[in-house]
């Protein structure tokens, strides 16, 4: 098919990036073995900022190669603007992954619709409860899950009736678990739950469940402050809460306090007997993420002498 130079420019962006993109998933996901266990001794808040990192790295590195590499090199010695005969193989490429993506793109604003829709239905029926501090605290008779975080822009925390009666949460776990969700607060967890809804995916999600339990563990250290009292309450909040998780197929976001016994005792475990922090893990960790940037910015100097001649075989897959 003749496509003219504006199209030819959408097309090598949408392979390029789409390739790629496919690529580092695939390549993350065989290597989730070894990266979940480097993480292991990693502390909480460095291991939940890591495995974000891991989910959008595809897009980061796609980003890169698509536009910082390969569209400059191709704007600069594409010698003519007229139109020009395009493959079969890479118009199929391009279907395919413009079907993939606005998937992935109609699955997030969904998310998104029904988050903002969950929020104002919480806003309209629910207590606002007399609380000191800035964020506002809600109660509603059944909320799902009992404690939670909702919104994004104007986030406010969700309380079941039923923990503020006798018999729910004393005072000292229900101000641990208060914390907690202003943890998730001042690290815009929601925001993160949202833009990995709009990623695209290839093999499942096999990062998102530790992320989460990597974002609640390291809330659960920010809320405890290293207090051994705050430690027991906020352990306390989370096995009466756990009991009350109803399953439940809403898309609303939120970053809950627990969600039923899943990572529940990974959690108290950690509070119980907190781990040491692993300095030398850490700076391993951290050496390491630097050395694998170095190496993809001297690779991608390596090959851009050849980035122009790659844009055009992919143009051209399937032609003859």
């Amino acid at each position: 098919m003749t496509l003219s130079y504006g199209l030819r420019v959408f097309c090598l962006l949408t392979v390029v990036g789409g390739l790629v993109y496919a690529s580092v998933q695939l390549v993350l996901a065989w290597m989730s073995p070894l990266l979940l266990h480097k993480l292991d001794d990693a502390g909480s808040r460095l291991r939940e900022r890591l495995l974000y990192l891991a989910q959008i790295a595809p897009t980061l590195v796609a980003v890169f190669i698509a536009w910082i590499l390969c569209l400059p090199e191709y704007l600069w010695h594409e010698p003519t603007q007229e139109a020009e005969t395009i493959g079969w193989l890479t118009l199929v490429l391009v279907a395919a992954v413009c079907i993939w993506f606005g998937a992935a793109l109609c699955r997030g604003l969904r998310m998104t619709i029904c988050t903002v829709r969950f929020a104002r239905a919480c806003r309209n029926s629910g207590r606002v409860m007399d609380h000191p501090g800035a964020t506002r605290i809600l109660a509603l008779a059944e909320p799902v899950p009992p404690v939670c975080l909702v919104g994004f822009v104007r986030p406010f925390i969700l309380i079941s009736e039923k923990l503020l009666e006798p018999g729910g949460l004393n005072p000292g776990a229900l101000q641990a678990a208060i914390e907690h969700e202003r943890a998730h607060i001042s690290q815009f967890d929601n925001w993160k739950m949202l833009s990995i809804s709009f990623l695209p995916r290839l093999l499942g999600d096999p990062w998102r469940r530790s992320w989460q339990l990597a974002a609640d563990c390291a809330a659960d250290e920010d809320a405890a402050c290293g207090d051994a009292v705050r430690s027991l309450l906020l352990a306390e909040a989370l096995v009466r809460t756990a009991r009350l998780v109803k399953p439940s197929r809403s898309s609303a976001i939120c970053a809950a306090l627990t969600r039923g016994e899943a990572g529940l005792a990974v959690r108290v475990q950690r509070l119980l007997d907190p781990p040491m922090d692993s300095r030398s893990s850490r700076n391993s960790l951290l050496f390491g993420l630097a050395g694998v940037i170095l190496f993809a910015a001297a690779a991608a100097v390596a090959i851009s002498p050849w980035v122009y001649s790659a844009c055009e075989m992919v143009l051209h897959l399937g032609g003859f």
